[in-house]
């Protein structure tokens, strides 16, 4: 059975592969209870298998400081892997996760792989954001220059933006304040400490509209309690859950729950599985 990792091949820096690099890309082949949750190491090249578009390119950054390589947006992560499965798909989960037509926005966006398949995929507008680190931003530049047809430039643009600071008067926070009609965010919820923020954004780019929808995908891998912490803030300040279940890599699916096996799972098989909802305004 192919899991989601299969979709995701890594090429080294000048196709110089040691056994050390061997080893790290495909720990299954020997620890084969074990995956792999995060893809890439700065410089190398992230090929993600679209079923729908082909081989898809994407460089990793090369943080220059210690403060740029603790945002960890120089790797793929399976999440992202996941969001690009569910939003290049039409007919996943009967249309719920199309973005064709829809304005988009993907926080957090690591190596872009959300943005671009969104632009592919037939969005109308997509905005990639990650941290306003000039390394990270640039790379994400060059991935969606390389990945996406010249004839699609006008579709997408990226920026910087730090969650939470939504009091510009001008550029993207001013512009597009109630603008976007889905969010993208995938992998995006290990740090406590800035989940308001993360939510204040959501809230901030989201659509009035009813239908307006943020898609929110995360792993286990730093623990499930950080992943409820993030459910409950964000439904705290004016968000609700449309639709969530636990999904593994294999495609298994098991119903939510904040706490599983009193608190007590394996790491192991944690690490082996997301949460996947689709989130939208509180009504009143």
């Amino acid at each position: 059975m192919s899991t989601l990792t299969d979709l995701i091949q890594i090429i080294q820096p000048d196709n110089e592969e040691t056994p050390e690099d061997i080893f790290a890309s495909a720990p299954g082949l020997i620890f084969t209870d074990d995956l792999r949750t995060l893809h890439g190491d700065p410089g190398t090249t992230i090929v993600y298998k679209s079923k729908r578009f082909g081989d898809i390119e994407l460089k990793t950054a090369d943080p220059e400081g210690e403060d740029d390589r603790r945002l960890f947006s120089h790797y793929l992560w399976n999440a992202g892997i996941k969001l690009a499965e569910l939003i290049s798909d039409d007919e996943a989960e009967n249309g719920k996760w199309r973005v064709q037509g829809e304005r988009v926005l993907e926080l957090g966006a690591g190596v872009g792989l959300g943005g671009i398949v969104a632009t592919l995929a037939g969005a109308d507008e997509v905005m990639i954001t990650d941290y306003p680190a000039p390394v990270v931003i640039e790379n994400i530049r060059r991935n969606a220059k390389k990945c996406i047809s010249s004839h699609l430039e006008a579709k997408y643009n990226i920026e910087g933006h730090r969650w939470g600071d939504t009091s510009s008067t001008t550029g993207l926070v001013a512009e597009s304040a109630h603008h976007c009609t889905r969010i993208i965010a995938a992998d995006c919820y290990w740090m406590l400490g800035e989940h308001l923020n993360l939510v204040r954004s959501m809230l901030h780019f989201l659509t009035l509209e009813p239908g307006g929808r943020v898609f929110a995908i995360g792993a286990f891998h730093t623990g499930r309690a950080k992943m409820a912490a993030f459910f409950d803030v964000a439904t705290e300040e004016g968000l609700e859950v449309d639709e969530i279940y636990e999904e593994d890599a294999d495609g298994n699916r098991r119903a939510w729950v904040k706490e599983r096996n009193g608190g007590e799972e394996d790491v192991l098989e944690r690490k082996r599985w997301l949460v996947i909802a689709r989130l939208k305004r509180r009504t009143l």
